[in-house]
């Protein structure tokens, strides 16, 4: 199949302040031709749970670990398809000839560009000895006899937390080479949840605009964590 003129679009991100981070452009394809069986197979990309990120922030916090979060550069652009896949080449392109072009990795706006991206990265961080959760499959674990790293991945965004930060600097280096990455720093925005650290822990703030509601949560370390990982998830001992 060959997919019709691409797109242009233009977002506007915010900071957690509200504040202008950036303007972006992509160049996006129109996928409503796109049928299934031909030009994709499964759309289905797995993203953290939510209750799976406030447990990770709890016991982070019980543990005094540091967290820190990652964004991806242009995500989706680095996974392979393992359809052929075709579309027009894009305006302002000399071609005179009419060509075509096939696409070799994926491009924002495929129906299977996020499950795409999403196994990139899966693949990466198993290489990197790390092993996916079967109670959250958007959550990977690497633990040794002395500690263990936690990783959650949103789409492009990842959280980071382990009480050993040279692997946290290794993981960083390796996702940084590979994909290229924006280290953040110390989480303080992450799915709508504003962190705020203090001397004796930390807490964060969500508003659910679509639900009229808010909450404020606060984790200290002297607090007892009620929250605990499943049975994959316990922390080494010794």
């Amino acid at each position: 199949m060959i997919y019709p003129l691409t797109r242009k679009l233009y977002k506007t991100k915010l900071k957690a302040d509200g504040s202008l981070e950036r303007l972006k452009a992509r160049l996006v394809i129109r996928r409503f031709t796109q049928q299934y069986g031909i030009d994709y197979q499964e759309v289905f990309s797995p993203v953290v749970k939510m209750a799976t990120l406030r447990t990770i922030m709890a016991v982070a916090a019980a543990k005094s670990w540091p967290m820190f979060q990652l964004d991806v550069n242009n995500a989706f652009l680095h996974s392979e398809l393992d359809e052929e896949v075709y579309m027009q080449m894009p305006k302002g392109i000399p071609n005179p000839n009419h060509k075509v072009c096939r696409l070799r990795k994926s491009l924002y706006g495929l129906k299977q560009a996020s499950r795409q991206w999403f196994s990139k990265l899966k693949d990466t961080l198993i290489s990197l000895g790390y092993t996916q959760s079967k109670s959250d499959y958007s959550l990977f674990l690497n633990k040794t006899s002395t500690q263990i790293t936690v990783i959650a991945v949103y789409v492009d965004d990842i959280l980071i937390t382990c009480s050993d930060y040279a692997e946290i600097q290794h993981v960083k280096q390796h996702l940084d080479t590979t994909f290229g990455i924006k280290d953040l720093g110390k989480l303080h925005y992450f799915l709508g949840l504003e962190v705020s650290h203090t001397e004796k822990g930390f807490f964060f703030f969500s508003t659910e605009i679509h639900k009229g509601s808010s909450e404020r949560l606060c984790f200290s370390h002297q607090e007892y964590c009620k929250h605990s990982f499943t049975s994959n998830l316990q922390t080494p001992t010794g």
